[in-house]
């Protein structure tokens, strides 16, 4: 018998889930591997979490966090775990620091290629088997491929171990409920064809109730794990999202019946509920206060740490944040038609994904634009969703799809005129083109920072902007060259053409900013390691760098004026030292004796003293008034 052109055996089967497999390792090998721990940590944030992190692998104290010998009730204790688990097997290190983030982004990319894998259809051409695997395999390089997750990826802090425990939350779910279709067979409320026609009867495995259990499962879990990662929104936001999906298809109250409630909610309560109980019996209202009240609370309905923004602050954060891929955003909600809800109740389970990842995208989008405080961070999660739409899009473009992702008969859209997807290749290559611009001109623009002096001439002098400039050139004319000769090619040639970014532009500018930003902390406290003598304080005026902390593993006390300067150096017992880090200008405020002053070393703008104290001081210095505890800065 004649085998069908688009059908699959398992040698054809196997290989497109090998070649997917193996892009998917170089891709992620490449942005989130590659040179992770090359650079030191990054002020402010970053330093904040490693260091809470040292300190409770070195205290034992698994419980409360702290950082600089005070609480730290920002966030709860998952990614302080998972970095002090590998403090204590690996040593401490900026490796260790950024591995759980990373890991995080792999886990997610994986998540969301077997997703559209499972979802997304072959098509009727003889070469129609790949689509599905060209799809995911899309949708999990894009996912990572997007200065927003290379940035956060790479980063120790909360926010990529949120996305992914979210995220990968949100696909499970969506798996769950896609493996209930075949309670829906099994009444008679869904032709089978129309389903198992798309991916054999090999398939039906993937649709038993067992499986529908597993993946609701690992639903609970993850979800209880992003509570345990960044607090209630964990929960918040994907209740929300899930809740408005299943509204909008007309399956609320069968699928909360289906998804084991009873079971789900107390496995959730055991993995949440006794952290947060011992933390509050030891900490008790002080904990609450801070964490509930004013990390969460606070920051959704109030302004905190000056992070206010427009109400369309999202739109620019997404349109360069998912960069290239949010040029192609508006050609999928042409493509998908949310509003055509009568035909997505008609489609099946599997082809209802790029609903649920309309949903999913639009509502962290507008909780986060009605929250006051705004951070680029916060839409961080949403960065799957469009990778998933993204990558239809472009699949379905790719092998010459001649209707939506929806069967016509399913859905009345016919394919997507090709005005839109053509604005859509055309916006990216104008992307890379301003990318290409900023580049270049980032001495114009990049004129002052306070921890590096003439920045912008440095820039120019080391050379580094020219060849960012002119490798970031190079891949928007091989896109242009593409878009001209071969359009539908245009999708794989950016997961390359980034690919190509990250090394050649992305991580050298990186190091050479961290070269002069970063490295004279980290020399600083190799010095300070050198010469310090037993137990001497160490204080830092004008700078607030938590970094020096970290690579210290030392208390260091923060000042941010002359006068309070003054007072903590009259704080000091007689016939003692202290080690000072300031610069040049705030030295001369202090006017102290030359003699109580030893320059140590020049590290940039920073200065390293040694501050002597007299033998005697007056009664008058000492008053309480003036004195400053360390605790307090």
């Amino acid at each position: 018998m004649t085998r069908s052109p688009f059908s699959r055996s398992p040698a054809t089967s196997l290989r497109p889930a090998l070649l997917t497999g193996l892009g998917l390792t170089i891709v992620a090998t490449i942005t989130l591997v590659y040179r992770l721990g090359s650079t030191g940590l990054i002020d402010e944030t970053e330093p904040l979490f490693a260091e809470a992190a040292r300190q409770m692998a070195a205290t034992g104290d698994w419980i409360t966090p702290y950082y600089n010998d005070v609480t730290r009730f920002d966030k709860p204790p998952l990614v302080y775990w998972l970095m002090a688990i590998g403090y204590r097997l690996m040593g401490v290190n900026e490796w260790m620091v950024r591995l759980p983030s990373a890991i995080a982004a792999i886990g997610l990319m994986t998540l969301a290629c077997l997703v559209v894998v499972r979802c997304v259809p072959p098509t009727r051409s003889p070469f129609g088997y790949l689509k599905p695997w060209f799809a995911g395999g899309l949708a999990g390089s894009i996912t990572v491929l997007n200065l927003h997750t290379l940035v956060w990826g790479r980063t120790g802090v909360s926010d990529m171990l949120l996305s992914g425990c979210m995220g990968g939350a949100m696909l499970a779910f969506f798996m769950g409920y896609r493996a209930l279709e075949w309670d829906e067979i099994q009444r008679g409320d869904r032709v089978a064809g129309g389903l198992f026609g798309q991916f054999g009867e090999r398939s039906r495995v993937a649709f038993t109730p067992r499986s529908a259990g597993a993946w609701f499962g690992l639903f609970y879990v993850l979800l209880a794990l992003a509570v345990l990662t960044k607090g209630p929104v964990g929960l918040v936001l994907p209740g929300l999202i899930i809740l408005s999906f299943l509204l909008l298809v007309g399956r609320l109250r069968l699928t909360l019946r289906s998804m084991g409630l009873w079971w789900g909610i107390p496995l959730f309560l055991v993995i949440v509920v006794p952290w947060f109980g011992l933390v509050i019996a030891k900490n008790g209202q002080a904990y609450i206060d801070s964490f509930f009240g004013y990390h969460n609370l606070a920051r959704f309905t109030s302004v905190v740490n000056r992070h206010s923004a427009p109400w369309y602050f999202y739109v620019i954060v997404i349109g360069f944040g998912f960069f290239p891929w949010s040029a192609y955003l508006p050609a999928t909600i042409a493509r998908f038609r949310p509003w055509h809800l009568a035909a997505w109740r008609r489609a099946s389970r599997s082809q209802q994904l790029p609903l649920f990842a309309l949903c999913w995208l639009a509502g962290i989008f507008l909780f986060f634009s009605l929250a006051v405080t705004k951070l680029p961070s916060y839409v961080l999660p949403l960065m799957p969703a469009g990778a998933i739409l993204v990558a239809i899009v472009l699949a379905d473009a790719t092998f010459g799809e001649r209707t939506s992702h929806l069967e016509v008969s399913a859905i009345d859209a016919p394919r997507l005129p090709s005005r839109w997807l053509i604005l859509g290749h055309g916006t990216s290559v104008v992307l890379w083109l301003g990318w290409t611009i900023a580049l270049w001109t980032i001495p114009l623009w990049y004129t002052y920072d306070p921890a590096v002096p003439k920045i912008n001439q440095q820039l120019i002098a080391s050379g580094v902007c020219q060849s960012v400039g002119i490798a970031s050139a190079l891949i928007t004319l091989a896109l242009v060259i593409v878009f001209v000769c071969r359009r539908s090619w245009i999708g794989s040639a950016q997961v390359i053409g980034f690919c190509c970014f990250t090394i050649l532009s992305f991580h050298p500018l990186l190091n050479e900013i961290d070269r002069l930003r970063q490295l004279p902390l980290r020399d600083i406290a190799s010095q300070i390691q050198q010469v310090r003598q037993s137990d001497e304080p160490i204080a830092l005026l004008g700078f607030e760098k938590p970094s020096l902390v970290f690579y210290l593993q030392d208390h260091v006390t923060f000042l941010d004026r002359v006068s309070t300067t003054r007072a903590w150096i009259d704080c000091l017992s007689p016939n003692t030292s202290a080690l000072l880090i300031t610069d040049e200008k705030r030295q001369d405020e202090l006017e102290l004796p030359p003699d109580r002053l030893t320059l140590l070393g020049e590290h940039q703008r920073y200065r390293l003293l040694r501050i002597a104290t007299p033998s005697q001081r007056s009664p008058k210095i000492l008053t309480p008034q003036n004195c400053v505890q360390r605790r307090e800065h």
